[in-house]
Formats: structure tokens, C-alpha cells, sequence
């Protein structure tokens, strides 16, 4: 239950997420194309993420470790993985195995889970995205 308590209150963090509001216990991450929230109890085991996505991920990456499961809440948008791409709308859950490459576009709040939590000699940049000003990203 605890769990659940967390997340709930991770996501009663008022948007646009500055470091102002970002709630005691939690850290905010500011990547320019999405934001970060990462609760500063997350176990090395498993983590939990909020995730405020402007435009969408800075770029194409992997983990040789980790299972990311996100679920959207508001907003849609896609994501691409593998060259796959999957439409997404609030509700819905995107699970990635690890090794698979991946990126996502669009304006829309996630929560992320991690198991087992990000390590950065894990995580593989593939290539980055930028984005044209109509947050559109360039391929």
C-alpha cells in the first residue's frame, strides 16, 4: 500500500514541475524535451518515476538490465520501439524488455517503473532525438 501511496502522491505535483513544487523527498531532473521526478527512497532493486514529457525522450537508448513499464495518465503520444510504433492515450501501460531500443514523442504525464532501478553503466544512448519547433521530432 505504501507503494501506491507514493505514486499517488507523486502525481499531485503541480505542472508545469518546477524545483519550487516539486515536493520534499523528490528530485527534479530538467532534460528540455521532458522532466524527471525521482523520489529519493527509490531501492536499488526497483524505482518509480513521475515523468512530464514537453516533447518527448532526448533520445534512442537501451537498457541491458532494467524492465521499464510506463503508464501513461494524461496526454498521448507514441512510442517507438524496435522502429515499432505504438499510439498511446491515458491508460494505457508500455512494457520494455531490457535490450530493446526505444524513445517516445509527445506531450503527456508517465509514471515509470524500473526493476531493477536505473544504473547509468546500463543505459545505452543509440542515437539522439532533437526536435523542430513544433515538437515534432527530426529522424
Amino acid at each position: 500500500m505504501e507503494k501506491f501511496e507514493r505514486l499517488i502522491n507523486m502525481c499531485k505535483v503541480k505542472m508545469p514541475i518546477t524545483a519550487e513544487n516539486v515536493g520534499e523527498g523528490m528530485f527534479l531532473v530538467d532534460r528540455g524535451s521532458f522532466q524527471l521526478i525521482i523520489p529519493s527512497d527509490n531501492t536499488e532493486e526497483h524505482g518509480d518515476f513521475l515523468i512530464n514529457s514537453i516533447q518527448g525522450h532526448d533520445n534512442y537508448s537501451y537498457n541491458t538490465e532494467s524492465t521499464h513499464v510506463y503508464h501513461v495518465l494524461d496526454g498521448t503520444g507514441k512510442f517507438i520501439v524496435d522502429d515499432k510504433e505504438v499510439e498511446v492515450q491515458p491508460g494505457d501501460i508500455i512494457t520494455i524488455e531490457p535490450n530493446k531500443v526505444f524513445s517516445y514523442e509527445g506531450e503527456m504525464i508517465l509514471t515509470l517503473g524500473m526493476t531493477p532501478n536505473f544504473k547509468e553503466e546500463n543505459e545505452h544512448i543509440v542515437r539522439p532525438v532533437t526536435y523542430d519547433q513544433k515538437g515534432s521530432s527530426k529522424k
